[in-house]
């Protein structure tokens, strides 16, 4: 049975494939394992503390230490990142904010990130999400609408209606896909509510929506 650890950058990415993704891909004969970045280990209190890409040195920690069981040939490495607030110092992301196609974006940052690691066989795939994890939540938003039916979401509606592209929601520190979404629902809670929404929309129609996603999935199908 192959093995893949998923490397996330919080408890919500975390839930996401423990909830979301590892149903699905179990049927498949696929175990996912995901780990979330270790941002601060406290040796005095004997404490771990996580989540929260601060730096892409603390990233490259964890991923490494996923990497080292692909002396298996069963094992593979992925990533699950928002391209958003992505940090500075990550792989080819200097060389991508010069590009204006957010696909090409994650494409030149996901093969820098590849090539960082100098691996000689296709075992490392990282995926950054466009432009960030609640982007897959304009996949159903009636579904949204369902959980959270006291509130009006119609903003949420318009926007949809005008990027036509879930992947596509990313004007800024204010109106990213997360924002939009505090600014209609104060009370939505991303770890819970967000990845009970996911669930219910399923991978199928989530990759019906979003193109990047729809690539990686289908990439560790085919392992």
């Amino acid at each position: 049975m192959k093995r893949i650890y998923v490397v996330t950058e919080g408890q919500s990415e975390t839930n996401f494939v423990n909830k979301v993704l590892s149903p699905f891909f179990l049927t498949l004969n696929k175990i996912l394992i995901p780990t979330t970045v270790l941002t601060k280990a406290d040796e005095n209190k004997g404490k771990m503390y996580k989540g929260g890409l601060l730096n892409y040195a603390k990233a490259k920690n964890t991923i490494e230490k996923d990497l080292a069981y692909i002396k298996d040939e069963n094992v593979f490495v992925t990533t699950m990142f928002d391209l958003y607030a992505l940090p500075k110092d990550t792989p080819g992301k200097n060389e991508a904010d010069k590009v204006l196609d957010p696909y090409q974006q994650v494409s030149c940052i996901e093969n820098a990130m590849i090539a960082s690691e100098k691996l000689s066989k296709p075992v490392y795939h990282p995926y950054i999400q466009l432009h960030e994890f609640e982007a897959l939540l304009f996949s159903d938003l009636n579904l949204l609408a369902e959980q959270y039916f006291e509130y009006d979401i119609q903003p949420l509606r318009d926007c949809l209606c005008k990027k036509r592209n879930p992947e596509l929601i990313n004007d800024g520190v204010n109106t990213a896909p997360s924002k939009r979404i505090i600014n209609c629902i104060p009370n939505y809670d991303k770890a819970t509510d967000g990845v009970s929404v996911l669930e219910k929309i399923g991978i199928n129609n989530l990759c019906q929506s979003c193109k990047h996603f729809s690539e990686w999935i289908d990439w560790m199908k085919s392992l």
